[in-house]
């Protein structure tokens, strides 16, 4: 009897150490599947990120002030270009909120 309750505690045990360390993984929250080919305009565009290293296909995924997300191909030079003018806009919005 006492040796499976030894048994019973250390698969418990096992159990949510393995819980707990799944938790802490750094693996991307999200990755793109496929992209969009539709132009974005800037005056709809609230912000970006890239994509996580770990993911299949790399590419920038754009916010859209609806709250949208939309998957871009980071190769692609017009999204090039729309995350140049997103970071130049919020540079310039930073630097009129510090004046």
């Amino acid at each position: 009897m006492k040796l499976h309750c030894i048994f019973i505690a250390c698969f418990v045990l096992f159990a949510l150490c393995s819980l707990a360390s799944s938790q802490n993984s750094q693996g991307p929250n999200k990755c793109c599947f496929s992209y969009s080919n539709v132009r974005i305009p800037l005056k709809q565009v609230a912000g970006y990120f890239t994509t996580h290293l770990e993911c299949h296909r790399s590419g920038i995924v754009f916010i859209t002030k609806s709250g949208n997300e939309i998957c871009t191909n980071f190769n692609e030079r017009w999204v090039q270009r729309l995350k140049n003018m997103v970071d130049a806009r919020n540079l310039k919005e930073t630097s009129d909120d510090s004046s």
